[in-house]
């Protein structure tokens, strides 16, 4: 089971392959909904990076909250490319197009990985599993039964974030690095941030929330 998990993991990110060229700007114009998987087993998907992300690797939309102070909260925009098998990296912007914002880093590995790892360092790690279950977690521009088949490969994954800009609403990045986290029950995020999320991707967390149940 955790072989299988990991190869759906690997497969998911596996679109952020191509050149680091991270970056938000492929965005200028909304593009089509496509799906890279030729194959509905995630298994055996066939992921294009040309067609998947093109140069920026896989755009994952996520809510980041202040492991420190909860009351700090930023919609973040990842770009994603695997590592090697089972880690995957991501640069981090407040958005997904026009003046975006190099906000912070975030590290992801698989379960087998994570349970790897000393006591001490695993309080840095969280997980991603509500968010996703509760439409928290996105992926703009997938074909939703695309987005749920790579989304189950990241269920039992964990993530490092960092965030070098704490206050994207800042001129400069001021202060020091911030560890952030995920939701990890309702609540956590605040409504007006889902709201302004739902109404610019036209997408409704109810309806996401209520898709993943399967999951």
């Amino acid at each position: 089971m955790r072989t299988n998990v990991r190869i759906a993991l690997v497969l998911a990110l596996a679109g952020g392959a191509a050149m680091l060229g991270f970056g938000p700007r492929y965005l200028a114009a909304d593009p089509p909904p496509r799906c890279p998987c030729s194959d509905p087993t995630p298994s055996n998907a066939n992921i294009n990076p040309a067609k998947f992300a093109g140069d920026y690797g896989l755009h994952v939309c996520a809510f980041h909250v202040g492991k420190a102070d909860p009351s700090l909260q930023v919609e973040s925009h990842h770009y994603c490319t695997p590592l090697r098998d089972g880690v995957f990296q991501c640069v981090i912007f407040d958005k997904d197009r026009g003046n975006a914002k190099l906000i912070g880093v975030e590290y992801i590995v698989s379960d087998d990985i994570f349970r790897t790892l000393p006591a001490d360092e695993q309080k840095s790690w969280h997980p991603h599993d509500y968010e996703i279950r509760a439409g928290l977690l996105t992926m703009p521009g997938l074909k939703i039964d695309c987005e749920e088949k790579l989304l189950k490969g990241l269920l039992k994954s964990w993530g490092k974030v960092w965030h070098t800009w704490p206050d994207p609403k800042t001129d400069l990045p001021i202060g020091p690095p911030v560890l952030m986290w995920s939701a990890g029950k309702d609540g956590d995020v605040r409504k007006e941030l889902v709201k302004a999320r739902d109404e610019r991707y036209k997408v409704d967390v109810d309806a996401i929330k209520k898709g993943r149940e399967k999951f």
